[in-house]
């Protein structure tokens, strides 16, 4: 499995034994690469998941802008085309989603780690769709 580069054996040996104790209050943005608490693993996790979501979020509006440029005089092109896409990244989207609740299936659901464990997929499953639709900006 690809870990983030903060990830270390300590870290994640702290992630499979977190507590609890960390409430979004204390949300402030953390220096991921100097991690010496569960609670900074869990933030960390997060933190890349909300960075990872909106570089995905900004290729597929750039996709979406992409395609309707590349049919200006065939509207019925375009429309198939964004028809196909939007099906898709949904379709994607509930794989994602499915396989990073699979990924996280021996952590008991609730607990800061279960969610760590989700963020942490969610991340790199997210990070390697971004790179697929930066190839499809590409051509």
């Amino acid at each position: 499995m690809h870990h983030q580069p903060w990830i270390s054996g300590l870290a994640v040996a702290l992630l499979l034994g977190v507590g609890a104790g960390w409430t979004p209050a204390q949300a402030a943005p953390l220096d991921c690469s100097q991690i010496s608490v569960s609670e900074q693993v869990d933030r960390c996790a997060q933190q890349d998941k909300e960075r990872a979501d909106d570089a995905l979020n900004q290729r597929y509006q750039a996709l979406l802008e992409r395609v309707h440029n590349l049919y200006p005089s065939s509207l019925l092109q375009e429309q198939e085309y964004l028809g196909k896409l939007k099906n898709a990244q949904r379709a994607w989207i509930k794989y994602r989603d499915s396989t990073c609740v699979l990924e996280a299936f021996e952590v008991e659901p609730g607990k800061p780690a279960h969610v760590t464990l989700i963020n942490l997929c969610v991340t790199r499953l997210s990070n390697e769709r971004t790179h697929y639709l930066d190839q499809l900006l590409a051509q």
